[in-house]
């Protein structure tokens, strides 16, 4: 089917719309490596706060693996029969139904919601959290994780297949202390060196209890570095959000001039 489109016949009209774009467009890619590069710096300074925090370990750390079960516990979801479908799930209801959208690198984000119905939820055994359980996404998007907080708002919340609980013994571990972890490259390096699967990444439970992880035997000690981490992180947020809706002006600057040069409004 022929499409109609509409241009100027004057070919110095034409060359002087491109001139004009490849003019705007060099700009935007030389702002766009700067912002992005921007980004990473902000998020390298970060990284280096978090390595410096967990480095300057005193008397009283220990070395533990995951799978220490005087340290924690580790939860599935429920993947039998009852596991919900397309039809079970509903924009309101009495369960949250975790899926990958809600856990992000760096804590949750309920954006994009879906929910089971109390009925549902008595049938499914494994996968419901409690308050200060931790979230790792074991599959796909592999990493990010969440603690179920007091300001969770949000009663009742279960896993999908693709994560894990991380429930830790309160008397040893305190939970936030766990989640930092989780965030840190302490962490996130064996998780690099041991996903597998190329179509579908993943990191099983017989993996996982295997990661060994610095804890200090005082909770005031863990307190103590979870409030220096938490009091440096506003400004690591706030420099990320600053370049990333940079990028994402950038991007629409862009479509705006193109949209402008085929209306003829350049």
């Amino acid at each position: 089917m022929p499409v109609a489109i509409s241009y100027p016949e004057a070919l110095p009209e034409q060359q002087r719309i491109v001139a004009l774009l490849d003019e705007a467009f060099a700009g935007l890619a030389t702002a766009k490596a700067n912002a992005e590069q921007n980004l990473q710096n902000a998020r390298a300074i970060f990284e280096s706060h978090f390595q410096a925090v967990f480095s300057q370990r005193g008397e009283g750390w220990v070395e533990k693996q995951l799978g220490d079960e005087g340290l924690l516990e580790i939860i599935d979801g429920d993947r039998g029969v009852n596991y919900p479908n397309g039809s079970d799930f509903q924009d309101e209801g009495y369960c949250l139904f975790m899926n990958t959208k809600n856990v992000r690198p760096d804590g949750f984000e309920f954006e994009s919601t879906m929910f089971i119905t109390e009925e549902k939820d008595r049938l499914l055994r494994k996968g419901k959290l409690q308050r200060e359980d931790v979230v790792l996404t074991t599959r796909g998007t592999i990493g990010n994780v969440g603690i179920y907080s007091d300001d969770v708002p949000f009663d009742n919340i279960r896993i999908n297949s693709g994560m894990l609980i991380f429930r830790p013994n309160k008397s040893v571990l305190l939970p936030a202390f766990l989640f930092e972890l989780f965030r840190s490259d302490i962490v996130k390096q064996q998780i690099r060196k041991q996903v597998t699967g190329a179509a579908q990444p993943q990191l099983p439970i017989k993996t996982l209890v295997n990661f060994t992880i610095p804890v200090p035997t005082q909770l005031a000690e863990q307190a103590a570095l979870v409030k220096k981490l938490l009091a440096f992180e506003p400004e690591s947020q706030r420099l990320t959000r600053l370049y990333e809706r940079k990028l994402a002006a950038l991007d629409e600057l862009k479509k705006s001039l193109l949209h402008q040069a085929f209306n003829g409004e350049l």
